[in-house]
């Protein structure tokens, strides 16, 4: 629980810190480009190479079968989650698939998250300028108009936490205090491939959202508002779920309830990595860059975890 906390802690600082660079600082986005292109490698990488081969054996280990059907109806209620979050809870975030990145839709603007980082060029070249159009409307209508991606983008950082706060969980399939230990070693570094993962993914978010807030002139003070409870939200939905899933018995010898919970987790992640972020239809920024460099980087991402999980290793061959 300890561990969950520091790195709940840690991924909201990061996530905070990396919101404000464009609230005080000039910068060039390719780099930041980069790095989204990578971390749509890891959330793949992390989901495929670790978290859902990670929820299969977690499961088998309390079958005499490998519970098939169970394994394919959680990955697909992860996936659907995701799609409803992004679609119906939160319809005013959501992606744009001709662009491949997460837009923002109101009564009079529609707003590119990959496409907003372009507005950071003109930035580098007249300051930390912001759009002066609509510059002297009155505060609560711009937050009118900031509140839907601020909302859409909380409602995706909750689901992103469940991965991180499920991966906190003990597998519950070792036995005896070498068991135990082995099985504790196991979780710990599963949990900081899921933080890994979730830290490259989030501090590109998390510019965006501050580059797209500017842009809608809302104040740098209310920026930072929507920015803190932003990167509160994924710690938040991280404790979260794990004191949830204790509660329902997750991690207790005989229970399959926490390999589940990874593999539900394991489908919101490829929501998030291949339609949120799709790889065959990159953003403007993605783009802008060349193909090999591009794709050298997603399938860079994509084995990082699996680098990672094999030199850390899971305590079980």
């Amino acid at each position: 629980m300890i561990t969950l906390l520091i790195m709940s802690a840690l991924l909201g600082a990061a996530s905070f810190a990396a919101g404000n660079i464009p609230l005080a600082f000039s910068f060039s986005k390719d780099h930041i480009t980069r790095l989204s292109t990578l971390g749509t490698g890891l959330l793949l990488g992390t989901a495929l190479g670790v978290i859902i081969p990670e929820g299969i054996e977690s499961v088998s280990h309390t079958s005499s079968e490998l519970p098939v059907s169970k394994i394919a109806f959680s990955l697909l209620v992860g996936f659907s989650l995701m799609l409803i979050v992004e679609q119906l809870i939160s319809p005013d975030a959501h992606v744009g698939h001709s662009h491949g990145g997460v837009a923002l839709k109101d009564q009079n603007t529609a707003v590119e998250f990959d496409a907003e980082l372009s507005d950071l060029e003109r930035t580098e070249r007249g300051g930390s300028e912001v759009p002066t159009s609509g510059a002297n409307e009155p505060l609560h209508i711009v937050q009118k108009r900031a509140l839907p991606l601020t909302f859409g983008l909380i409602m995706h950082a909750l689901a992103d936490g469940l991965a991180l706060g499920v991966s906190a969980l003990s597998t519950g399939h070792g036995e005896g205090d070498e068991g135990k230990a082995e099985s504790h070693e196991h979780t710990s570094s599963l949990s900081l491939i899921v933080f890994v993962a979730l830290i490259i993914h989030k501090c590109p978010t998390a510019l965006a959202l501050s580059t797209s807030l500017l842009s809608k002139n809302l104040p740098r003070n209310e920026c930072r508002k929507h920015l803190a409870v932003f990167s509160a939200s994924t710690p938040l939905g991280a404790i979260a779920s794990y004191f949830l899933f204790s509660i329902l018995g997750a991690g207790s010898s005989g229970s399959d309830l926490a390999g589940l919970a990874l593999l539900l987790s394991g489908g919101t992640f490829l929501y998030v990595a291949t339609v949120l972020q799709s790889v065959s239809s990159p953003s403007e920024g993605a783009r802008e860059m060349k193909d090999t460099l591009r794709v050298g980087l997603i399938v860079a991402g994509i084995f990082i975890p699996f680098v990672i999980s094999s030199l850390i290793g899971h305590g079980h061959d």
